[in-house]
């Protein structure tokens, strides 16, 4: 059975100003016939869009819904999802997005965020990503980081969900076998996270993490210390943007 924890926080820059958190998460375990599968969405408004705080919401909240219809429909697998499927997700939350700007007279740009999923069941899964921000999982014992974080044209930009041509930047990696343990997490935190010489996870920052989680006896519990943890004095001098993370373990090591 999956076990998660997540937390958002307000980066310094926004609380000096007064914006609010403009990232999101939304994470769900589904269960069928005893086993147990993952959804987890992170996504990252831009700090230049004055509504990205609610394009973010939206772009979580709208894939864990259509990838939990196919949970459903699938009869409990995300192993047969396909790129044009997976695609067809993002494309059906950057509408939705869209449709909410129209709604409120403003502009698309004004909703800009990232993506990133993470889709696990035991037979299989899937990952999707636009943007920066970064998805570290563990099978077989080995961690890795499935999508380097994306890069824009300028120095500290990168690319959106509601971009002009986004379809040409969704990464997509379906992935055979059941995974132990997944993180998700928005820019703020890839400089401790992330080894960016050998494009690598920092196992130091992921270990202690992991195991606490594992290990808990009430899970929910350690959300206030991972909060406190994104919004202690040295994670604000790493970082000055929104912080978010989420984890997810299974109960046991596989």
């Amino acid at each position: 059975m999956w076990r998660y924890i997540a937390a958002s926080v307000t980066g310094p820059s926004h609380v000096g100003s007064g914006a609010p958190c403009q990232d999101s998460h939304q994470v769900s375990v589904l269960t069928r016939l005893g086993d147990s599968a993952l959804v987890a969405c992170v996504a990252d408004g831009a700090g230049s869009a004055s509504r990205s705080q609610d394009g973010s919401a939206m772009a979580c909240e709208a894939v864990l819904e259509l990838a939990t219809a196919h949970f459903d429909a699938a009869q409990g697998s995300f192993a047969g999802v396909t790129a044009d499927e997976a695609l067809g997700w993002v494309r059906e939350a950057r509408d939705r997005i869209e449709r909410l700007s129209e709604m409120r007279g403003g502009k698309l740009r004004e909703y800009a965020t990232t993506l990133c999923v993470a889709c696990l069941s035991p037979a299989g899964g899937v990952f999707l990503q636009i943007g920066d921000g970064a998805i570290v999982a563990r099978r077989s014992g080995a961690l890795g980081v499935v999508f380097w974080p994306q890069s824009g044209e300028y120095a500290n930009s990168t690319m959106f969900l509601t971009g002009d041509r986004f379809e040409e930047h969704v990464q997509f990696q379906a992935a055979e076998g059941d995974f132990s343990e997944v993180a998700l997490l928005t820019d703020g935190v890839e400089r401790l996270a992330l080894s960016f010489e050998g494009r690598t996870p920092h196992p130091p920052f992921f270990d202690p993490l992991f195991s606490a989680l594992r290990s808990a006896p009430d899970p929910v519990a350690l959300n206030a210390e991972l909060t406190r943890f994104l919004d202690s004095e040295s994670m604000r001098h790493r970082s000055d943007d929104d912080k978010t993370v989420v984890l997810a373990a299974q109960a046991a090591p596989r």
